[in-house]
This record gives structure tokens, C-alpha cells and sequence, in this order.
């Protein structure tokens, strides 16, 4: 089964792209995975709704949390799951130093900007 990563510099994160997530992975039975960077409170409300909408259509949606910078949790967790298939990151201003693109592999569809503003 394929993955989407959702990797998150905080919380906020445009419910219309949830929806969108969720209607894609409805369609074609993809896990996610949203990745909280630097985060130790709970999530967003939108994003605990959306987890507990995977959930109700039976599929796979699971929280993580990892400290460090956004690129650098991404490439880690991306190294231990190989089955991702897309990434959507809230900003590449948070991506950080020294942490290449082309690091991740296979290529996979990284996607920016998808904060709520």
C-alpha cells in the first residue's frame, strides 16, 4: 500500500486541502502519515478531524512527532517507510539547511505551501 507523508512545521494546515487528501486517499486506499515537527500539543482541530475521518472510512492515518528541522524529520521518516508516495510539506522555509531534495529516494511528489493562513 502507498503512503501519503504530511509533514507539518506546527499545526495549521488549509482544511481544504485535508479534503482533498481525504477524497485521494478514499479513492485509492492510501495511508497517511502526518508528521508534526517541533509540536508537542495537540493537534489542530482540523487535523484531528481529519485523522478521525480516516479512521470512520477505514483507512490508515497515523500521528507522528519528531524534533529537529522540517527537512531532516521528513528524509528520516521517509528513509523508514519506502513506500511514500507523495509529501506535502507546509513550507519550504522550513525545510532547513543541508538537507537536499534529490536526498529522498525513490523520487516522490513533494508538494509546498499548504498551511492555513
Amino acid at each position: 500500500m502507498s503512503r501519503i507523508l504530511i509533514a507539518l512545521h506546527g499545526h495549521l494546515i488549509k482544511r481544504s486541502v485535508l479534503n482533498a487528501v481525504f477524497d485521494y486517499c478514499r479513492k485509492m486506499k492510501f495511508e497517511v502519515s502526518v508528521l508534526l515537527v517541533d509540536g508537542d500539543s495537540a493537534p489542530s482541530p482540523a487535523l484531528a478531524d481529519f485523522l478521525g475521518q480516516l479512521k470512520q472510512a477505514g483507512l490508515s492515518g497515523r500521528l507522528f512527532r519528531q524534533a529537529g528541522s522540517l527537512g531532516q524529520a521528513v528524509l528520516k521518516f521517509a528513509r523508514r517507510h519506502k513506500d511514500i508516495s507523495l509529501i506535502l510539506v507546509d513550507s519550504m522555509k522550513n525545510w532547513g539547511a543541508g538537507v537536499p531534495l534529490n536526498a529522498l529516494s525513490p523520487p516522490v511528489g513533494l508538494f509546498s505551501g499548504v498551511v492555513a493562513t
